[in-house]
């Protein structure tokens, strides 16, 4: 007899985020090749949208096939084609070897919950096709010169224990040398960071909402002052700083995006930020870096938590998968 459990909750949350997730970079990348000029990028870009779509079909046929409703995600109605140039072309490749590498992480961290062979497949197969994507980005990164790198450091002399407790300090007074796992979340903080005071910066200036472009225009300021406490770190520690990412905006203010879109990409960013922030948390072991992270973390909390709300305000927030309220059931039957 042939097996076919149902999906579990875990299944359903992969499937469900994966959705969400493709359906606003399908968008996203359909107006970047729209306004696209590079043709070395072409390739990639059309690469992008196919992997997106890709994945958006088959949780459409997975979900139907089970009976669960297909989310309401983004469509055409979130992108304008007809508008003009936002960010550059340089920005766009940028974003896509961001995007592969955030997709790619996603699925396969998903695949320790997963139990069904079907769902094991479809998200292996997604990270295989999201690593080839991330990798291509960076070849034509590099071969562009555009690749940020992270700082160098040199070559450890010899490897040894710990022999004190005061490898931790650095919480008040001078601090000893950051590590390169210190230095690695760092930049990975920092390019989260950079994509995305780039992108708030865009939508900050088309956003049609009032309130929109409010919450924008804070996303900015702290994105700054994020930027600022990491390049602080750098400077302190007499470690070369990498160059900036291209944060090339136009004068445009016509929206590619509808505010619904720009608010969940915003709201996004900031979970891969909360994220990141975590795991340099667990992984720097300087004081005053955890300190700086925490404080940072609480920040970002809050603004994501008045975007959400925000975003339920004008209903453009749709609700996940939940389970059943089993007490408004009994409530009916009184």
């Amino acid at each position: 007899m042939e097996h076919n459990p149902k999906l579990v909750s875990s299944e359903v949350a992969a499937l469900w985020g994966a959705y969400m997730q493709n359906s606003m970079a399908y968008c996203t990348v359909q107006h970047f090749a729209n306004v696209n000029e590079d043709s070395e990028a072409t390739d990639l870009i059309q690469t992008a949208l196919t992997n997106c779509n890709f994945v958006i079909r088959e949780v459409k046929q997975i979900f139907e096939k089970e009976n669960h409703a297909i989310p309401i995600g983004f469509t055409q109605e979130d992108v304008n084609l007809n508008a003009g140039r936002v960010y550059s072309d340089l920005f766009t490749l940028r974003y896509i070897k961001y995007m592969a590498s955030a997709g790619a992480a996603a699925a396969s961290a998903f695949l320790e919950v997963l139990a069904r062979k079907d769902i094991r497949e479809f998200f292996s197969a997604t990270s295989e096709m999201f690593i080839k994507l991330y990798n291509n980005a960076c070849e034509l990164l590099l071969k562009k010169g555009a690749f940020i790198r992270s700082p160098t450091i040199g070559p450890m002399e010899k490897a040894e224990y710990l022999h004190s407790e005061s490898f931790l300090s650095g919480l008040i007074g001078k601090h000893r040398p950051l590590t390169a796992i210190e230095l690695a979340h760092i930049s990975k903080n920092s390019e989260t960071n950079s994509i995305g005071r780039t992108f708030v910066g865009g939508f900050s200036q088309t956003a049609k909402s009032p309130e929109v472009r409010k919450f924008m225009e804070r996303g900015l300021e702290i994105a700054a002052k994020h930027e600022t406490v990491f390049r602080k770190i750098l400077l302190e520690d007499e470690v070369p700083m990498p160059s900036t990412w291209d944060s090339t905006i136009s004068q445009s203010i016509d929206g590619p995006f509808s505010d619904k879109l720009m608010m969940f990409h915003t709201i996004s960013l900031n979970e891969l930020s909360v994220a990141g922030y975590g795991a340099a948390i667990g992984a720097s072991l300087r004081k005053d870096l955890g300190g700086h992270y925490t404080r940072l973390v609480a920040e970002i909390l809050q603004y994501g938590n008045d975007g959400v709300i925000l975003m339920i305000e004008n209903r453009w927030l749709e609700q996940p998968p939940q389970n059943i309220d089993r007490e408004a059931l009994r409530n009916r039957r009184v």
